[in-house]
């Protein structure tokens, strides 16, 4: 690890701090979820190009499939898996102990792991995003739509990834929690209650969508505004932050 001026690197402390959440993350079982995850709607796009002009429209084809399939299962759950596994597996080994007897800031070590959720699970879903669209759409981008949710998963991941992170550190049933959020507030209850899709970092994630491109915002048009979005994206991501580095200030040693 470098040191300069006397003190440890910050970004040689992130480092060191991804490679322990890649090794905490890392296994075949979340490996080969994630894969599932991601070839559910490649699967999708298979059959709808197999069938050629009878198709239909590719453009509601996409919107559709992004939404329930790639904004709806696939970018929360890797979130949820990435985001919860780090703090969950030293929390269980007691490397959280070694970690916060370092000199490092507890907010930096949130950072960092909030950091590494949210470039893996946005472009892994990008990666989902891309592949379908070029399938579906065989190679082209129809009004954007493509785009437009690239743009709004690689939102969407860095919002999961400071939610789940610091629930992570917050509960012991983090991943349990996390499905509740997702199956249960963001698949039921909104769809039920319009009102609490102002609090679904789903919807953030499509109205994002939405503001890119006419196709969706036609097809996604139930949600919160841009605006609204933006703002509870970024006090999400500060508080997941705060309450998280306050959190490990008197970390769980046990379970």
């Amino acid at each position: 690890m470098s040191v300069a001026y006397g003190r440890i690197s910050p970004w040689a402390t992130a480092r060191v701090l991804v490679q322990l959440a890649w090794a905490r993350t890392f296994s075949v079982t979340l490996v080969a979820g994630v894969i599932g995850l991601l070839l559910l709607p490649v699967l999708f796009a298979l059959a709808f190009a197999s069938r050629g002009s009878l198709s239909g429209d590719p453009v509601a084809f996409l919107v559709q499939r992004y939404d329930t399939l790639v904004c709806g299962l696939a970018m929360p759950l890797i979130g949820l898996l990435l985001g919860t596994s780090a703090f969950s597996a030293e929390t269980d080994d007691g490397t959280l102990l070694y970690l916060v007897t370092t000199t490092t800031p507890r907010w930096w070590i949130v950072c960092v792991r909030v950091m590494y959720a949210a470039i893996v699970t946005g472009l892994l879903s990008a990666f989902a995003v891309w592949s379908t669209g070029a399938i579906a759409a065989d190679g082209s981008d129809p009004e954007h739509v493509t785009s437009a949710f690239t743009v709004a998963v690689l939102f969407g991941g860095v919002t999961y990834a400071a939610l789940f992170t610091a629930l992570a550190l917050l509960t012991r049933r983090a991943l349990v929690a996390g499905l509740v959020y997702v199956l249960f507030w963001e698949g039921a209850l909104s769809r039920t209650f319009p009102a609490l899709n102002y609090l679904s970092v789903r919807q953030w994630t499509l109205s994002v969508a939405a503001s890119l491109t006419e196709s969706s915002e036609q097809a996604l048009q139930t949600g919160p505004s841009l605006a609204a979005s933006l703002i509870g994206a970024v006090l999400l991501v500060v508080l997941s932050v705060y309450v998280g580095g306050r959190r490990l200030q008197r970390p769980r040693i046990t379970r």
